[in-house]
């Protein structure tokens, strides 16, 4: 057997796509290892969303071709969109390399590496295939309850900033009984929570289905326990999809809904194509409609142009929707993009001070929110073991937030009713309660 290693940077999307990769690479007599020593086959799998995303995997490259000295029968491979954003370059700064994959190229991968060891190299960089060409039990998933389902690839916003259009290519979506086939496949095999994945997920539609109604759909398969959905546009969060979330038991009550910028001003010069008031009207519709709903979002402060009133408003957004987690970034310019060659740059000093600021206030209302749930009870799926080994048990509540319990706690069902003991910033910690049923 040749073992290979994945090394996958970025979001759900890239995690999906390197248990596509691995579940094409098992049927070709590979098995997975975690040392990159012992590997005949190494996988890149990157993300371009932030600046220097492209040098920092050509650092590792660095770093691994030591192997390739070594071993001059190692395949090195970068896949993803970093590959996507490079292509030919990648070749050029890392001759050693020996194929090039982009994001939506993965069906090919057995062809490409058979070419990579006959020709030297391989290439493939095409970003108007099918989204999933592979069925469904291709993957190799990962451990846990939880199985991710594309439902869509690509995305056809111009926002100013980002590259995963480029990356990514235009959306295609996969026909709604496909998708059905993948979740009836995936509880039958054990996995009571399943997550749909798009670069822009409730843009998703196909003949007359669109993400709602394959919301209600999936909820009358057998074994669904739980449905989430990632990532949203504001600008298509349709009434149909938040009555989903309102109706729909199964429909986790989160919601991952990046705002970017709570000032009108800049929301316009990012092309996002919604105002504060839009995104705040739909926040107040799920709280008012769903009970206990939980928001996430991303926010980006630094944008060319941005001023010191621009910056408050997005302070100002945060107090008034009171987001339960927050993934803040200083703005980083992306080849290809507009915002690229906009003026005003803002100095790196001047974005790295409102990043804190906006991290520090984010922190004292997790904190505080988390705090109202001591003494509360919820359900949890248990989903792995938190970050310092032999410090207990971790699952996840419907609205998303982790939960540490105790190692001691024995349960066969993955599901686990727990009272909140303590709170903190990022997470809470609670006790298993037997016989109880969650608030």
């Amino acid at each position: 057997m040749r073992r290979f290693l994945i090394e996958t940077w970025g979001c759900q999307m890239n995690v999906h796509d390197s248990e596509k990769m691995a579940g094409i690479l098992g049927p070709l007599g590979y098995e997975p290892t975690a040392d990159a020593g012992l590997a005949d086959l190494i996988l890149l799998n990157t993300c371009s969303v932030r600046e220097k995303a492209a040098e920092k995997v050509f650092s590792r490259l660095g770093q691994l071709r030591g192997l390739k000295t070594l071993n001059p029968e190692l395949v090195i491979a970068v896949c993803g969109c970093v590959a996507q954003q490079e292509g030919e370059a990648i070749f050029r700064r890392a001759p050693y390399v020996d194929l090039v994959m982009g994001p939506r190229n993965i069906s090919r991968l057995g062809n490409l590496l058979e070419e990579a060891r006959r020709e030297g190299r391989s290439i493939s960089l095409a970003r108007d295939e099918d989204p999933i060409p592979l069925p469904a039990s291709a993957a190799a998933r990962g451990a846990g309850p939880r199985a991710y389902v594309t439902v869509m690839e690509g995305c056809n916003k111009s926002c100013a900033y980002c590259i995963v259009p480029f990356t990514r290519g235009r959306e295609v979506y996969r026909p709604a009984e496909e998708i059905l086939a993948e979740v009836r496949e995936l509880t039958a095999r054990g996995y009571p929570e399943i997550e749909f994945l798009g670069q822009n997920v409730n843009a998703y539609h196909h003949g007359t289905d669109e993400l709602s109604s394959v919301l209600r759909m999936s909820d009358r398969i057998e074994g669904v326990r739980r449905l989430r959905f990632t990532t949203s546009h504001p600008g298509h969060l349709d009434r149909r999809i938040m009555d989903a979330m309102r109706d729909v038991p199964s429909v986790c009550n989160h919601l991952h809904l990046p705002a970017q910028s709570g000032s009108n001003r800049i929301l316009r010069l990012m092309k996002r194509g919604y105002t504060r008031e839009r995104y705040l009207g739909k926040i107040d519709y799920l709280r008012r409609n769903v009970p206990g709903i939980a928001f996430s979002t991303d926010i980006i402060v630094g944008f060319p142009g941005e001023s010191e009133e621009d910056f408050t408003k997005t302070v100002t957004l945060l107090r008034d929707v009171e987001f339960d987690q927050v993934y803040a970034f200083g703005y980083s310019a992306r080849p290809g993009t507009v915002a690229a060659d906009m003026p005003q740059a803002l100095p790196e000093v001047v974005k790295q001070e409102r990043l804190r600021s906006i991290l520090a206030t984010q922190e004292e209302i997790q904190t505080r929110r988390n705090s109202a749930l001591v003494g509360r009870t919820f359900e949890i799926l248990l989903d792995g073991r938190p970050a310092k080994e032999g410090t207990g048990l971790r699952g996840r509540t419907t609205c998303n937030r982790i939960v540490h319990i105790p190692s001691d706690a024995t349960t066969r069902d993955p599901f686990l009713t727990v009272r909140i003991t303590r709170a903190h910033a990022h997470s809470l910690s609670g006790e298993p309660l037997l016989g109880s049923r969650a608030a």
